[in-house]
């Protein structure tokens, strides 16, 4: 069965905030990535401090899937992989630069492109995350373990409607089955997470961004969103 081909990770960055009371805020998302050839990347997530940040809940993760007729691919020439993806990562591009101390991350930043969030959350405590796609033919899963921990596999989004393949043995694992690799299943009411473009190949681009709940209102607090 076909794996993924790439994965792509990006820290959302946010500005520090100028201390204004009652205005609940998360740090900024420093982190450190290497991209371990196509199979996977190693990302450094800092712990977000309790004291000064008790709201902070921890760590999501926000994804999209490319299919593209492209074997090859890098974040150097993601023009080749697909078009959409291009635009997309050109859309979150100010939000990760953490000099932008102006924009502003809502859930519709990520909806609205068609991102969901993984069912795999990380801890407050951030760590050494390692997100592993296994090469081609073996048995295991794309997963992810942090500090060396026990691997979780990685899930797809349980807010996509309707996910195909629908049987037990795959779903929703990131696996590149014929039913995610056929474009005409990447739609709003089907494979909802999925960009259509050339099949052949699949790759996952994932954004890492630190959240929180308003104590005041419970609203969702997201990186440099200020509430």
């Amino acid at each position: 069965m076909k794996r993924f081909k790439y994965l792509f990770i990006f820290i959302i960055c946010l500005g520090i905030s100028c201390g204004i009371e009652d205005n609940y805020f998360l740090p900024q998302v420093p982190g450190s990535i290497v991209i371990d050839f196509n199979t996977g990347a190693i990302v450094d997530i800092p712990p977000i401090h309790p004291d000064y940040h008790h709201y902070a809940t921890g760590y999501s993760i926000f994804y999209k899937i490319y299919l593209s007729s492209e074997s090859g691919g890098t974040i150097s020439n993601i023009n080749m992989i697909s078009s959409t993806l291009v635009n997309d990562y050109n859309a979150f591009y100010p939000l990760t630069d953490p000099t932008n101390i102006s924009s502003n991350i809502t859930i519709n930043s990520f909806s609205n492109r068609r991102y969901y969030e993984l069912n795999n959350t990380i801890p407050r405590s951030g760590g050494i995350l390692n997100i592993s796609f296994p090469a081609e033919g073996l048995v295991f899963n794309p997963n992810m373990s942090l500090n060396n921990g026990t691997p979780s596999e990685l899930l797809r989004s349980n807010l996509v409607m309707q996910m195909l393949p629908s049987d037990e043995e795959h779903e929703p694992y990131f696996r590149n089955t014929s039913d995610l690799n056929d474009s005409a299943n990447a739609v709003a009411t089907v494979n909802a997470d999925v960009a259509s473009g050339q099949t052949g190949h699949a790759y996952a681009a994932m954004y890492i961004v630190a959240i929180g709940q308003n104590p005041q209102n419970f609203s969702r607090i997201f990186s440099n969103q200020h509430s």
